[in-house]
């Protein structure tokens, strides 16, 4: 493995990778904890905050992973045999990964060093779970069908579709199941992204 041209690559897919999208995450956050009465927030009101408010990050910022190429019209250029393609998704993934986590650790870190009682680890793991796996989804989708309007649709439908049903169809893989305690689905939907991941790399290795 040449590790100086895998620098390069990396350094350049940090540079495709949008910055805005996560100046606009930030905002989204600073709007909903503006919204919300400080004074009284406990656990039960982080998690529902992390676990259903924060989560469609991850379909905002993940989408677009693998249609950068398509939306700028330089998918002939990129799609060489020159340098593996699916290396450029898996690093946008990491890369990706970094920025949601980084974000809601600025959501939530903060709270915690002024004394709001909480349990930071497992909040701020199971919103990044919640968040990572809508947005497995979304990129997934949006890969598919070359439609990012697909791909943000899709992981929404079915944010909506557990919002609504609660679990009752999906039991122990309930996207929301950090909000009653059951932090077992979150190692679950955990494991399922990270499947969803390798679907894709196999299929864009085979493909390109």
């Amino acid at each position: 493995m040449d590790l100086a041209l895998e620098k390069k690559v990396f350094y350049n897919n940090i540079k495709i990778v949008s910055f805005k999208v996560m100046v606009l995450a930030l905002v989204y956050i600073g709007a909903i904890y503006l919204m919300i009465n400080k004074s009284r927030l406990s656990e039960d009101t982080l998690t529902f905050i992390g676990d259903q408010l924060f989560s469609p990050l991850g379909i905002i910022m993940f989408v677009r992973a693998s249609l950068y190429e398509r939306e700028y019209r330089v998918s002939e250029m990129v799609y060489s045999r020159v340098y593996p393609y699916w290396r450029n998704i898996l690093y946008r993934i990491i890369i990706i990964s970094v920025q949601l986590f980084v974000i809601l650790s600025i959501a939530f870190v903060p709270l915690k060093i002024f004394r709001v009682d909480f349990n930071l680890v497992n909040i701020l793991l199971g919103s990044f779970v919640t968040s990572f796996f809508l947005g497995m989804i979304g990129m997934v989708s949006g890969y598919i069908t070359n439609e990012v309007s697909v791909g943000t649709l899709t992981p929404f439908l079915y944010y909506f579709f557990e919002m609504f049903s609660k679990g009752k169809y999906t039991k122990d893989y309930y996207l929301f199941g950090m909000t009653i305690g059951n932090y077992v689905s979150k190692i679950r939907l955990f494991f399922i992204a990270i499947v969803l991941v390798l679907l894709v790399l196999i299929v864009i290795k085979r493909r390109v």
